[in-house]
């Protein structure tokens, strides 16, 4: 089976630099950008993780069923797609995390 990387993850990159781009311009809110997208990530990563346990379970159960090839197809292309948006969404987040791992560097006046 050949997976696509690049057609299922247009829509959602588009998107995602449209949202970016308004929040950016302060046209939304970061706190809108970022709670869209920790939604639209929670409901991919659900779908797949939903698909996958479900053919884990008839694969278990030694059952194949047509809709079997169309949902591995979903679950991966989903899969890749939901893995690039988490990559640019972490992007918001870079300095919130830096600051959480590393602490931040103030300066102590003498």
């Amino acid at each position: 089976m050949v997976y696509d990387m690049i057609i299922p993850s247009i829509p959602f990159l588009a998107t995602y630099f449209l949202t970016y781009t308004l929040y950016k311009r302060h046209f939304i809110k970061k706190s809108f950008h970022v709670n869209l997208w920790n939604l639209i990530i929670g409901v991919a990563f659900l779908i797949s993780a939903g698909g996958g346990f479900l053919l884990l379970i008839l694969l278990q159960l030694g059952i194949t069923l047509p809709i079997s090839f169309g949902l591995m197809y979903l679950h991966v292309e989903l899969g890749i797609t939901l893995a690039l948006v988490a990559v640019f969404h972490h992007h918001v987040y870079l300095k919130g995390t830096k600051r959480m791992l590393f602490g931040s560097k103030k300066k102590v006046n003498s």
